[in-house]
């Protein structure tokens, strides 16, 4: 059945199935398109558990998102800062070094609250590998359904966590300053952005002198801006730089589109800036 703009009806119907005892999976095709359904999980899937006596919302909202295909403003964005900032409501964005379709599984049958899971469009195309990643240990159940991973560098010069779609940019950038500039650089991956993983994330960070943050969508308000102030929070000694799009719409024309999200060469100048 076609059912254009009919997200907030979708999401709703999945929130009296979870209600009624399912496990329901809602697909929305552009994950920009979430806002049209934002009153039915800020309002009502993470409420309900709170207002109606045994009710419990296993809801998952499956969502492709993020940019660099030349969709224009409004089918390009990653919303997760919006998600993230609703109490209640769980984060997962996957990477190519994590199972995504394990992920899934644990969100869909062992995970009792309400989910987005975001997925990075051009992550569809390529192939899932842990390499030299390894699980961060941790001793929340959330954050070892949903694991961080990290490829850890011994006495590294810089670490750079980011997650989705920035893993592959990020991983040429850090194989660059490890070639060109003859810099250590280790990789923090977390799957999990809501509820942040603060403990497994500042044991990863603990002897990183320095720190570079990248994320996709606009850096102001961001994930960036959050994992910053829990690594200070926690009490981490070194320096802490976060670097994403700027707030701006996302531009039609792929070339415009490439110089206004983060690149490569950005990724490199901010971790070189940190010295």
């Amino acid at each position: 059945i076609s059912t254009p703009i009919s997200e907030a009806g979708i999401v709703g119907a999945g929130i009296g199935l979870a209600m009624a005892g399912f496990r329901p999976i809602v697909e929305i095709m552009f994950a920009d398109f979430v806002t049209l359904a934002m009153d039915q999980l800020y309002n009502h899937a993470v409420k309900f558990p709170g207002i109606f006596p045994g009710i419990q919302v296993p809801l998952v909202v499956r969502a492709p998102a993020g940019g660099r295909r030349g969709y224009g403003p409004t089918h390009s964005q990653t919303p997760e800062s919006l998600v993230a900032s609703i109490p209640g409501m769980t984060l997962i964005y996957c990477s190519p070094r994590h199972d995504a379709g394990e992920l899934l599984r644990r969100a869909v049958l062992h995970w009792p609250y309400p989910v987005l899971f975001l997925e990075h469009k051009l992550l569809y195309g390529l192939t899932q590998d842990a390499g030299e990643y390894a699980v961060v240990q941790s001793d929340d159940i959330a954050a070892d359904l949903f694991p961080t991973l990290v490829r850890r560098r011994p006495e590294p010069d810089v670490a750079i966590i980011t997650y989705g779609g920035m893993t592959p940019i990020v991983e040429k950038a850090a194989q660059r300053l490890e070639q060109e500039e003859e810099l250590s650089v280790t990789i923090v991956l977390p799957s999990l952005l809501s509820p942040l993983p603060r403990r497994g994330l500042a044991s990863a960070l603990e002897s990183c002198a320095r720190v570079l943050i990248v994320e996709e969508g606009p850096s102001e308000y961001g994930i960036g801006a959050e994992i910053s102030a829990s690594l200070h929070e926690s009490g981490h000694a070194g320096r802490i730089k976060r670097i994403g799009a700027p707030s701006y719409p996302v531009l039609s024309a792929r070339s415009l589109e490439a110089e206004l999200l983060p690149g490569e060469d950005l990724v490199i100048a901010a971790a070189l800036g940190l010295f």
